[in-house]
């Protein structure tokens, strides 16, 4: 059997990616997303209800999307937005996941992904493998994401063909619409990761041997 995890990312950046994710999530294409604490707004509450309704229901895991200032130590912001989480949810994050920030320089960035890595250890998170030598609870491969960032169905199918038994995997997604309000550098992509994931059920349901989790099953 091969676990795999479809997160999608980047809930709370915009009220219509929410809607994408939420629907995919009520549909069981995806099992795991992650919440960028930083941008929800007020206007998202009846969305974030109904994340944590389906939360409550069981079947899906969710987890805290890091985001960083590259001005400021990291180690602060990850327990800042951590205790955000709590307070916004009333529970812990199921795992953490993190990305380069622009601006960001690379001695940074390692700063950044063994400051996660160490927090996630201490509360016993499981946290995205984006590095070698992670301490927390990882997937054995490192998160996938396609080159462009974009889903390309037939590279992410060619990637789990490679995937080996008894092992687990992450696909990192960022499922959406066009939302002309939000000033995402990825706005328009985001419907071809909602359609793509959709798409990938064929195929999943051609393998019985790759089981879609959630972070809670890993």
């Amino acid at each position: 059997m091969i676990k795999l995890i479809i997160n999608a990312d980047d809930f709370g950046m915009s009220k219509v990616f929410n809607e994408k994710i939420l629907d995919l999530l009520g549909r069981g294409f995806v099992k795991s997303t992650t919440v960028m604490v930083g941008e929800v707004t007020k206007e998202q509450d009846s969305q974030i209800r109904r994340l944590k309704e389906l939360r409550d229901a069981g079947g899906i895991s969710v987890g805290l999307h890091l985001e960083f200032d590259p001005t400021k130590p990291v180690g602060p912001q990850v327990e800042e937005q951590h205790q955000g989480f709590i307070s916004m949810f009333g529970f812990p994050p199921s795992h953490l996941d993190f990305h380069k920030p622009r601006g960001m320089k690379e001695t940074q960035f390692e700063e950044l992904m063994v400051a996660a890595d160490k927090f996630a250890r201490e509360h016993n998170l499981p946290a995205r493998n984006r590095m070698a030598g992670m301490t927390a609870k990882h997937t054995t491969y490192p998160a996938f994401l396609c080159q462009d960032i974009t889903m390309e169905l037939d590279a992410v199918i060619d990637f789990l063909k490679s995937v080996k038994e008894g092992s687990s995997c992450e696909l990192i997604t960022h499922p959406g619409d066009y939302d002309p309000d939000c000033k995402s550098s990825r706005n328009r992509e985001r419907r071809i990761d909602y359609d793509s994931i959709i798409k990938l059920q064929d195929f999943l349901k051609q393998r019985p041997n790759i089981k879609n989790i959630s972070y809670h099953e890993l």
